[in-house]
């Protein structure tokens, strides 16, 4: 019974997240100097940015569930794809932390954010294939 939940969930998991991951990196790709401007502006501010908590807030409570459910059955894959969530989600909170730092070292960037914007969607687009290549690899081993 639980074996059988834990590949719904990383099935879904790794679903979405490679849907998600590949259509923000599509839009970062297209719009990087419309969100280089936007980027500049949240930088002005003392706080950092609402949107950039919750991202990190959604993740970490799709994370832990993820990480219990990879020792059942016990997968090396998915064991591993939970801590690397939690490593990434440690790493965005660190930088928010600091935020003031950050927000400096973003607008001292000046004209390359933007090229940073598009290495990042590119980044990104990879990972959700990756997200894929996960998936068809859990449903390869269900069936």
């Amino acid at each position: 019974m639980l074996t059988s939940f834990s590949a719904q969930w990383f099935t879904a998991y790794y679903a979405a997240l490679g849907s998600l991951l590949i259509s923000c990196g599509i839009y970062l790709i297209l719009k990087q100097h419309s969100l280089a401007g936007t980027l500049r502006e949240m930088a002005r501010h003392d706080d950092p940015p609402g949107a950039f908590r919750s991202v990190l807030k959604y993740l970490l409570l799709f994370t832990l569930p993820g990480l219990i459910l990879s020792f059942f059955p016990f997968s090396w894959i998915e064991l591993i794809f939970s801590l690397w969530c939690l490593v990434i989600i440690y790493t965005l909170g660190q930088m928010l932390l600091q935020w003031r730092v950050v927000s400096k070292q973003i607008l001292t960037t000046g004209d390359r954010l933007h090229k940073k914007i598009r290495f990042a969607g590119i980044n990104m687009i990879s990972l959700g294939v990756v997200m894929y290549m996960l998936c068809y690899i859990l449903i390869s081993k269900t069936r």
